[in-house]
């Protein structure tokens, strides 16, 4: 086992003491259940920003995927990670809970920003968001941007109630949208399409391979606010010369050959870049979706 995967998972099972994840070690943090294809993703990105901010005071940078979104905000509140990758609004719910702040965007498979559709079979007597009451709706998984958050929110502003179903072939009751995880977009198309559930929520990209795929057997009665692809935050009281030596890093290194292997072996980014109407203007919304869903108890 090389030193970076060993390190890697002391950090994922919290056995790397905070001295040895101290200032001159970076720390990047993912969340999954696929160690092993995370570990993939990121030995070369770990390499890579080594070898980069090594003018920057760092001598080692290492990697660690936690099982949740709790356990990641945990470890960033605790300092035991440095830098998270996630959508937008996972990102900010973990940020928001570990005082982390998000400082960077990523473009993944040249996608720079997207929403999510709420769609519905083509002969469905389904039009509007309020004909869901009473209805099924499967959304991916608690942890999914386009897959559960953002329509959620989107239900929620319409002032539908959302309770979750224990199977898919349970009945909401009156009123409500009842809904169910698929645990998987494509899963979440299959049960659409057979029928399983009476509308689903998805990203732009699965709902265009199931058009293409069968054609004119779905339409979209919803689309929610567009948001970051994905997103980078790092945690409270980063020097702010790291930072700088961060962006500054992660901004170039589409400029270069070598760079740009990496981004593609790192989940095939595109690039890194700034957020153009700032930090503040482009969560702000997010922080407020994300505000509505957990009073009304959604997350």
């Amino acid at each position: 086992m090389s030193r970076a995967v060993f390190l890697a998972v002391l950090l994922t099972f919290g056995l790397l003491t905070s001295f040895e994840a101290s200032a001159r070690t970076l720390v990047l943090g993912s969340v999954s259940d696929n160690i092993k294809k995370h570990f993939a993703r990121f030995e070369p990105l770990a390499e890579y920003l080594t070898e980069q901010l090594s003018g920057d005071g760092v001598t080692d940078v290492q990697f660690t995927v936690l099982s949740s979104a709790d356990a990641m905000a945990e470890a960033l509140h605790d300092r035991r990670v440095d830098l998270y990758f996630d959508s937008p609004l996972v990102a900010a719910k973990v940020a928001r809970s570990s005082n982390s702040e998000p400082f960077l965007r990523r473009w993944k498979r040249g996608i720079g920003s997207y929403h999510s559709v709420i769609m519905v079979p083509v002969d469905s007597d389904i039009h509007t968001i309020a004909d869901l009451a009473g209805r099924r709706i499967a959304f991916q998984e608690p942890d999914s941007t386009s897959g559960f958050m953002l329509p959620a929110g989107m239900l929620r502003r319409e002032g539908l109630t959302l309770r979750e179903l224990p199977s898919r072939s349970a009945q909401p009751r009156d009123g409500e949208v009842g809904y169910v995880f698929t645990r998987d977009d494509k899963n979440t198309l299959v049960w659409l399409y057979k029928g399983w559930v009476d509308a689903a929520a998805t990203d732009p990209q699965s709902y265009q391979d199931l058009a293409r795929a069968k054609p004119g057997s779905v339409r979209v009665i919803a689309r929610s606010i567009e948001v970051p692809r994905q997103v980078v935050i790092h945690r409270h009281g980063m020097e702010q010369t790291l930072i700088d030596g961060l962006k500054r890093v992660f901004t170039a290194m589409d400029q270069s050959e070598r760079g740009r292997e990496v981004l593609k072996r790192f989940n095939k980014t595109t690039r890194f870049g700034h957020f153009p109407k700032g930090v503040e203007a482009t969560f702000n919304p997010i922080y407020d979706l994300l505000d509505e869903l957990e009073a009304q108890g959604v997350l």
